[in-house]
């Protein structure tokens, strides 16, 4: 029996590139792991609703994006980077047999239209009766990043779905009738504008320094995210994270004063870097503790389209990814749940914390394989 899938759903596209989250060092490289946080970072773009309902059933029409967002550079006078934020909406189900990015560009010239000709006076747009909105601002100052005991700023984009947007939808071969529709974002240590030269770039707007000099993937992010809409209104929820656990030898560490747990810093010797040129510490170097999201066992959902025209019932496989600014993994990507065993009972990895002391995020990001995402952080004090 043939079955058909719905069009993978990319989450982020970090400066064009795919997911390469717990990519193994490679001899001749000295780039570090991308779980690694030492520039700026899109993390995760979490929507309130994954698979939204049509705007004509109660409670549809509006999907909330949340950004968790982290930057591992400082400004050149010390301290956070201010980060502008731009979400470009508008993109609703582009053609058919194009990538996203690119069937959704005719699309997001009007957004990008609005914002070069300032928009409001506030940095966005308003909806129409059948349109969505088409772009927003936010300013993250670094007053705001470096605010003490507290989590980092997360920005937030509402968009209003359009009415018609099941209009036109064809069944597929399993009899399923969806639509989808796009965000667009950048995230910018500097200042976004309409990109000099889009071809070249491959994206409307570009980020700029305060000398007006292009700035590079370390301090300029593009990605987008989607959700679809079904027409039996069929939903998919975010999978929980009930906690997250920091543990050595299996207890869990001891908050120190500030209530963050207290780790130690891990000793190498001068000539022994990091990245994957490092060799290896020596077991009395280095301690290294076990991490884990605890996500509940029934977090994955019954994925319909999955299991075809009369297949048994099949459920959502469910990964999380560790993310840090200081230290390293082994091994940062970890199945959570697969669709034929279910629910596994550890996956969780290890953390080796970084030689200077001071305050380190870890960071998990839980998917499932239907758009849905949640994160939980937590800090740590490294003496």
């Amino acid at each position: 029996m043939k079955r058909t899938a719905l069009p993978a759903r990319r989450a982020l596209l970090v400066a064009l590139s795919a997911l390469a989250l717990g990519v193994p060092c490679c001899a001749g490289s000295d780039l570090s792991p991308s779980s690694e946080v030492e520039g700026l970072r899109v993390l995760a773009v979490t929507a309130d609703k994954p698979y939204a309902a049509p705007p004509s059933t109660r409670g549809g029409g509006d999907v909330t994006f949340e950004m968790t967002y982290a930057d591992g550079l400082d400004s050149p006078g010390g301290g956070a980077r201010p980060v502008e934020i731009t979400w470009l909406g508008g993109c609703v189900n582009p053609p058919v047999g194009v990538d996203e990015h690119i069937g959704c560009l005719p699309q997001l010239l009007g957004a990008v239209a609005q914002l070069a000709a300032g928009g409001a006076d506030d940095g966005e747009n308003e909806e129409g009766d059948d349109s969505p909105r088409l772009f927003d601002r936010d300013l993250i100052t670094p007053e705001q990043s470096d605010e003490p005991d507290s989590e980092p700023p997360r920005a937030r984009f509402t968009m209003a779905l359009p009415d018609s947007i099941l209009d036109g939808a064809q069944p597929t071969e399993t009899g399923t009738v969806y639509s989808t529709a796009y965000v667009f974002f950048t995230v910018c240590a500097g200042k976004a504008r309409v990109a000099s030269a889009p071809a070249e770039s491959g994206f409307p707007l570009e980020c700029v320094g305060e000398d007006g000099a292009v700035l590079g993937p370390d301090s300029f992010v593009v990605g987008y995210t989607q959700v679809y809409v079904f027409g039996d209104e069929r939903t998919n929820a975010n999978p929980r994270i009930d906690g997250f656990t920091l543990k050595l030898d299996g207890n869990e560490v001891t908050p120190g004063e500030g209530g963050l747990p207290v780790v130690k810093r891990c000793v190498r010797p001068e000539a022994q870097a990091q990245g994957c040129s490092a060799t290896e510490p020596a077991d009395d170097e280095c301690t290294t503790y076990e991490i884990e999201a605890l996500v509940p066992p029934d977090a994955a959902e019954e994925d319909v389209e999955a299991a075809g025209l009369g297949g048994p019932p099949v459920r959502e496989a469910i990964w999380v990814d560790y993310y840090t600014d200081g230290g390293e993994f082994d091994g940062a990507r970890r199945l959570v749940s697969d669709t034929v065993t279910g629910a596994r009972a550890d996956n969780g990895t290890t953390w080796i914390p970084p030689s200077e002391p001071g305050r380190v995020t870890l960071w998990a990001v839980v998917h499932d394989t239907r758009g849905g995402a949640s994160v939980k952080q937590q800090e740590v004090l490294v003496e």
